[in-house]
């Protein structure tokens, strides 16, 4: 797929998704479902995609009567998991955990992904939302952004924010801060947030973005202090910090989301049983708690409001991605 023939599909904005209903209902009906189905997740054991995964891997064994297990493939940001996991076979056996990074800003900045987040999977359901936090060290002055973008300006140092991979949507918040205040900050990628976090407790580095869930613990201590989150409305998490939206980012208020897919060609009968048996865990108490302290919402969907999601955080980022004329290769 060609970065250009992506971009091709943005002016039709979510309207065109109208398309895949008639599309879905041509496909055959779904066969038994396996005695076992693996869900592939592209990063990492114990970060927060494997979170999502396990939450919702165990809550659907229970109701689907399936074993459902964890495969973690990590590598390129989630790319390599999503190429290897568009050409499998659409039996049934294997899901895959997406999210904006893999599906929206990944596709937009590097020219070697080989698919398209529209045509190559079929989306199952959103699982959950969460949003993208500014923070700063508990060492810096710094009580609000605003005070930090002051500080910048006076301070050449100050200009440096950690994202957890040169490209994610942390990447291009800070973009989008900068250019609105007139200040050139400086993004530095880390291989993960979690040395991010560890440089920003440490004051290696006086700022960072990164998904609110694996700052929530250390701002909650003291260690760091979250100064704004993205989404359209403050999180319950941390209701004291105002959203960029509030602080006159208005291009900053919606929230990143985590997604169930499907191998393209999944008869549409096999994704609506999965459907519903997410939307049964997602209303279990349990589920939201769960999804709470790992600094997510639930937000389960069904499948068009999923294949809505990816197509309006493409038209989201196409602009603001090719303002800032960045590629990762």
């Amino acid at each position: 797929m060609k970065r250009r023939d992506l971009l091709s599909l943005l002016p039709a904005g979510v309207a065109g998704s109208a398309l895949w209903p008639r599309l879905a209902a041509a496909q055959p009906a779904a066969p038994e479902l396996p005695r076992t189905i693996r869900l592939v997740v592209g990063y990492p054991a114990g970060g927060t995609a494997d979170a999502v995964a396990r939450i919702y891997a165990e809550g659907l064994q229970r109701r689907l009567g399936v074993n459902v297990i964890v495969d973690n493939k990590p590598g390129a940001g989630g790319q390599l998991a999503a190429e290897q996991f568009r050409a499998l076979r659409p039996d049934g056996t294997t899901l895959l955990l997406g999210n904006s990074h893999m599906f929206s800003t990944l596709p937009l900045t590097s020219r070697t992904v080989r698919y398209d987040p529209v045509k190559d999977f079929a989306p199952v359901a959103r699982l959950a939302t969460f949003e993208v936090a500014w923070a700063v060290s508990a060492e810096q002055p710094a009580r609000t952004l605003k005070e930090y973008i002051a500080l910048a300006r006076a301070t050449p140092q100050a200009r440096n924010f950690g994202v957890p991979a040169a490209g994610s949507s942390p990447h291009f918040v800070g973009y989008v801060v900068g250019k609105q205040e007139g200040v050139e900050l400086m993004p530095v990628p880390y291989k993960g947030g979690a040395p991010l976090l560890a440089d920003l407790i440490g004051n290696q580095i006086p700022a960072g973005v990164d998904a609110l869930g694996g700052l929530l613990p250390s701002h909650k201590t003291g260690k760091i202090r979250v100064l704004a989150v993205t989404g359209p409305r403050r999180s319950k998490a941390v209701p004291e910090v105002p959203t960029f939206g509030e602080l006159g980012f208005k291009s900053l208020g919606s929230s990143s989301w985590v997604g169930l897919f499907a191998p393209p060609g999944t008869a549409q009968a096999y994704i609506d049983r999965i459907n519903a048996g997410v939307l049964e865990v997602a209303a279990l108490p349990a589920t939201t708690a769960n999804l709470a302290t790992a600094g997510f919402d639930t937000a389960a969907s069904n499948p068009q409001q999923l294949h809505d999601a990816v197509r309006s955080e493409l038209a989201l980022w196409q602009p603001i991605i090719r303002e800032s004329g960045f590629q990762i290769d």
